[in-house]
């Protein structure tokens, strides 16, 4: 995964064509906006803060967005979208060693896409309460982790689990929650030891595959 996010921008910018310049700029100003969100959290961010970090203007800034909740709204909807691809991207899934590291390099993406949006995720999940539109958006994203993970299960013959939407639920459930809490260092578990830890589980339960 691409570690810059994507640059579709705020209302301002979707309403024009943007050169490699604003591209850039809007670019910047972004991945500045994700840095305040894990400096001061979302709702103590200033535009302020973020066009200082990203060395432009208050003026510059309302060319890509109408305010604050408009680039918020923007990464939400790049977070939606590199989750979507990335559900689509799960691979067949044998319960062979072949399988087990091709889920691990997949969870590896999921990790290190949690890892660069995590500022972005928590301040969506605060505002679920009080968004239902938002609320919306994550239980669709949820809902499309879960259907990739149940198809491929299904794939399997004989069935490694009796209810796959309900092993898939528990998994995906575990993978976000376990990689939120390393990410923000709730605990003492690095990248490579926690994708290890998670296709294992995910490979077995899931899967059929061997415990290694």
């Amino acid at each position: 995964m691409s570690e810059a996010p994507s640059t579709g921008g705020g209302e301002p910018a979707q309403a024009r064509q943007l050169r490699p310049q604003g591209r850039r700029t809007l670019s910047r100003l972004v991945e500045a906006a994700i840095t305040v969100f894990d400096q001061r959290g979302y709702h103590a961010a200033r535009v302020d803060d973020i066009v200082k970090l990203a060395d432009t203007s208050h003026g510059t800034f309302y060319l890509y967005f109408s305010s604050k909740e408009d680039l918020f709204r923007a990464l939400v909807a790049d977070v939606t979208e590199e989750m979507r691809q990335l559900a689509d991207d799960l691979p067949a899934i044998t319960s062979k060693r072949q399988g087990y590291e091709e889920l691990r390099e997949w969870l590896g993406r999921f990790y290190d896409l949690y890892r660069h949006y995590h500022p972005v995720i928590r301040a969506w999940t605060e505002s679920n309460s009080q968004s239902a539109e938002l609320a919306r958006e994550g239980a669709l994203v949820l809902r499309r982790f879960i259907h990739q993970l149940v198809r491929r299960v299904r794939e399997i013959e004989p069935a490694p689990v009796g209810d796959p939407e309900v092993a898939a639920l528990a998994m995906v459930s575990m993978v976000e929650r376990a990689s939120f809490y390393s990410v923000v260092g709730l605990v003492a578990a690095d990248r490579e030891a926690l994708v290890d830890a998670l296709a294992g589980i995910l490979h077995v339960g899931l899967f059929g595959g061997r415990r290694r």
